[in-house]
């Protein structure tokens, strides 16, 4: 079956001692069917959602005992694949090969500080397992078996991340089986961005959120820029901005969701915390490509963490070459002359990414116009070195998002 929305699948300053911290939340307060509490804190804003990914190849990169909990309302350890016999993968994909136990211990350190603690199932290339276990022959036992998990483990509930080999029909009715076997379960579904060229939202999508708390949308690369085919350069994660050229923003793509009949408040956006490059000339956004540009860097390629570092390409930057994009709301580098970039892996002129500004101006879109949160592909990839530029402190990115979603 073909599924017309595109499914995808991102120091100085020492953390105070939990006795200090405002960030130890009470889990069940955590409302994940209707996420705009309207509560608020401190600032009188209403919280938002901020779900984590936090992948297990990338668990050095941030061990969970350095996770700036406050930046976070849901964390997903992944990835948890189906082996070809239907059993769940353990692995996770963990550096050092120890996964059931950095799961344990992942879930234990989420709920200590009232974070929701889920297992992403899938990914890219894991999807033809799932397929066949979700089928209709399979699926009681497939239910069984993950609900399994999360005990075993300790977890809250799952992100469906079913990627490729997708039938909407058995998403749908695995959703609805995980809900009536444990309601109290925490479901969330990663969609793809649509291009508005030649995509359309398929109304089941609807169908699928009744049974999910988070309905979130994949808006950040390499959903959101494609080079030729029609397309100009673009942002790693634009708020907004569609032309025909330019045809994927948060905007355009939330309301098209929302256009079939998935609730806003069950609606969020996407970010990653990496940087993409364009090479062959292109010196920023709205700029035409060809078959003779690329996009390089990205996921694991480019994370903050380089980005950000002292003596990098953003730290040579002068104040004309780094932008930002009033429509986009987008921060950019617009380099005077061609950088061979080591996280780029090529020769570059323009270089969009996130940042802390960014993050702010994405929360308070979610709030003006009443959509429930954000995803963040990796957190791993968004932790700072100890001399990053500005004398960011490593949980920069993560204050960020708790100073702007979860005030």
């Amino acid at each position: 079956m073909v599924v017309a929305a595109v499914v995808g699948c991102s120091s100085s300053h020492s953390n105070p001692s939990d006795a200090t911290r405002s960030d130890a939340r009470d889990p069940d307060a955590l409302i994940d069917a209707s996420p705009i509490d309207g509560s608020g804190s401190g600032s009188g804003a209403p919280h938002l959602w901020v779900l984590g990914y936090y992948v297990g190849y990338g668990i050095n990169d941030y061990p969970t005992a350095n996770i700036d909990w406050a930046g976070l309302s849901h964390i997903a350890f992944a990835p948890m694949v189906v082996k070809t016999d239907l059993t769940l993968d353990e692995s996770f994909d963990d550096s050092n090969g120890t996964g059931v136990a950095d799961a344990e211990a992942l879930a234990v350190a989420a709920h200590a500080h009232g974070v929701k603690a889920l297992l992403m199932l899938g990914g890219a290339g894991a999807g033809a397992n799932i397929a066949t276990a979700a089928s209709a022959a399979h699926r009681a036992a497939f239910v069984t078996a993950l609900l399994a998990e999360l005990d075993k483990l300790g977890y809250d509930g799952i992100d469906l991340d079913w990627e490729d080999s997708v039938n909407l029909d058995n998403l749908v009715a695995l959703a609805q089986a995980l809900r009536a076997a444990r309601p109290t379960i925490v479901l969330s579904y990663p969609a793809g961005a649509i291009n508005g060229n030649f995509q359309t939202v398929d109304a089941r999508m609807a169908t699928l959120a009744g049974s999910l708390d988070q309905f979130n949308v994949q808006t950040y690369f390499p959903s959101t820029a494609v080079v030729g085919q029609g397309w100009s350069s673009w942002f790693l994660s634009p708020l907004s901005g569609v032309t025909t050229a330019t045809p994927i923003a948060v905007d355009d793509t939330l309301s098209r969701y929302a256009a079939v009949g998935i609730p806003k408040a069950k609606l969020g956006m996407g970010m990653g915390f990496y940087a993409i490059c364009y090479t062959g000339g292109i010196s920023g956004p709205r700029q035409v490509t060809s078959s003779a540009n690329q996009i390089v860097g990205g996921d694991n390629d480019y994370p903050l963490t380089k980005f950000f570092a002292a003596n990098g390409t953003f730290a040579n930057a002068t104040a004309t070459e780094i932008q930002r994009d009033a429509t986009a709301k987008a921060p950019y580098l617009a380099l005077a002359t061609v950088k061979t970039d080591s996280g780029c892996g090529a020769a570059t002129r323009y270089i969009s990414y996130e940042d802390e500004q960014s993050i702010a101006d994405k929360a308070a879109f979610a709030r003006a116009n009443g959509y429930g949160g954000t995803i963040v592909w990796t957190i791993n990839e968004g932790v700072l070195p100890a001399n990053a530029v500005g004398n960011r402190a490593p949980n920069a990115l993560m204050e960020a998002l708790h100073t702007s979603f979860l005030p």
